[in-house]
């Protein structure tokens, strides 16, 4: 059915002002959530959710309706979910004589039907609230040593894990241009969905898991063009887990996320997709696992430093993944090379520097 939309208010203005505000808080994400008796406009600021401001229906529909249109969605499907992208130009006042800059905003839009009304979704660009290059993503010595060491090998698979909003898909960005800036004249792949930023150097390709172009046949095409580094979104299949472990094993060096909450986990979810133990064992360079916590700013929060963990496939953790150890012993053998520090030790070191506080600590990591 067609619900017509003309007799709606031009939200125009509405919409420029709430994506610049967005933006000069440094937000991540902007819903804007139907509710019984009207409207919500909330931005994710640092991970957490807050209201900016409430409307009531008519002017809630018109932020939605003006959204989908610059997205060129199809204001007419009430319906039915859909997905768009939004280019605009929006004013920042840069604090010299009430004068502005204009920022040009690459966002994303993602729109459902619920029982109040359509909701929606904006994502802003990640660099706005995070850095481009590795060296400035303040992750721990050990873990940005790490993974400049991966960069320059020649082969082995590297699985950057966390809960959704943990970071990941910003530390892969970064690690793929630091690739293409020290490692000159290989050729880089990333297998997206969906492509979040453009990297100069990366052949970037959108794929639709449910749809022609999955993970799968996207990544057994990009096999037989001579790739040297491969990235991809999320395993979440024993076929496209098994491809990535071969190609690995081939001369390939693959960067992937998955979204489990330790090495051990991560590790585990792979012979659990019956991934032979001995490919696991042999094709895996490490796993890093991070999260983001919010800095410590006098009487407030303002910013987010990452804790990470980085796990390499010693040789205990081999000899655990091919006697198919549970989580537990997993997890034991990976304590047993020296050096190693968890999450917990490294959240501990951040405290003791004032960058976080212990309450933080148990919000991101809980009791442990």
């Amino acid at each position: 059915m067609q619900v017509q939309r003309n007799h709606l208010p031009d939200a125009r203005p509405l919409v420029d002002h709430f994506l610049a505000e967005a933006t000069r808080r440094r937000s991540s994400d902007i819903h804007v959530e139907p509710v019984a008796d009207g409207y919500e406009i909330k931005f994710r600021i640092d991970g957490l959710l807050e209201t900016h401001k409430t409307f009531d229906k008519e002017a809630g529909e018109a932020v939605v309706n003006r959204l989908m249109i610059m997205a060129h969605l199809l204001t007419y499907r009430q319906d039915v979910p859909q997905e768009g992208r939004v280019t605009t130009s929006i004013p920042i006042a840069d604090g010299t004589c009430g004068a502005a800059s204009h920022v040009r905003l690459e966002l994303r839009l993602s729109v459902v039907p619920t029982r109040h009304g359509m909701r929606a979704v904006v994502r802003l660009p990640a660099e706005l609230v995070q850095p481009r290059r590795l060296a400035d993503l303040s992750l721990p010595p050990p873990v940005l040593a790490a993974l400049e060491l991966f960069a320059r090998q020649d082969s082995g698979l590297l699985a950057v894990t966390g809960p959704a909003g943990s970071g990941k898909t910003t530390t892969v960005y970064a690690l793929l241009e630091y690739m293409v800036e020290h490692c000159r004249g290989i050729s880089i792949v990333s297998l997206e969905d969906p492509v979040e930023r453009d990297i100069a150097g990366v052949t970037q390709i959108e794929v639709t898991p449910f749809g022609s172009l999955s993970y799968q046949k996207a990544l057994r095409s990009m096999l037989r063009q001579d790739p040297q580094v491969l990235a991809l979104g999320e395993i979440r299949d024993a076929e496209t887990a098994s491809l990535a472990m071969q190609a690995a094993l081939t001369g390939h060096r693959l960067v992937c996320t998955m979204h489990a909450g330790s090495p051990a986990m991560a590790i585990r979810r792979w012979c659990e997709m019956g991934l032979e133990r001995h490919q696991i064992s042999s094709a895996v360079y490490g796993v890093l696992t991070q999260r983001l916590l919010r800095r410590r700013r006098e009487n407030d929060y303002r910013g987010r430093v990452p804790v990470a963990q980085f796990t390499a496939l010693s040789e205990p953790l081999r000899q655990a993944v091919l006697a198919d150890a549970d989580a537990a012993a997993l997890e034991t053998a990976m304590t047993r090379p020296t050096g190693f520090e968890s999450l917990r030790a490294c959240a501990a070191k951040l405290v003791e520097q004032g960058i976080t506080d212990q309450r933080e600590v148990l919000r991101v990591l809980g009791e442990g």
